[in-house]
């Protein structure tokens, strides 16, 4: 459930809102009419935070395949790829 609530409102129970947060209530905090920020529970928090790690894997997992896919088309094997990164690292950290 979604709520918005003026942050003149918020100020005086923010204990009470936090209450609601962890138990799944999602608080629009605006200001002069204009959302402004949000509180939600920490445990929604922190699977939002894991919901985003995964996006991010997911999307480097496709960029690798889209770089294997164009690496086979060229001919290169696995092992050259992996030669070629070595030797880049190793020529950074010179």
């Amino acid at each position: 459930m979604e709520r918005i609530v003026g942050i003149d409102k918020i100020r005086p129970k923010l204990g009470e809102y936090l209450e609601k947060a962890e138990k799944g209530e999602v608080l629009i905090i605006s200001s002069r009419s204009e959302p402004k920020g949000v509180i939600i529970g920490y445990s929604m928090y922190n699977e939002l935070k894991t919901l985003a790690q995964k996006a991010k894997q997911l999307e480097v997992a496709q960029i690798l395949d889209k770089f294997r896919d164009r690496a086979e088309k060229a001919g290169l094997s696995e092992a050259e790829i992996q030669k070629e990164i070595e030797e880049a690292r190793n020529a950074g950290s010179d």
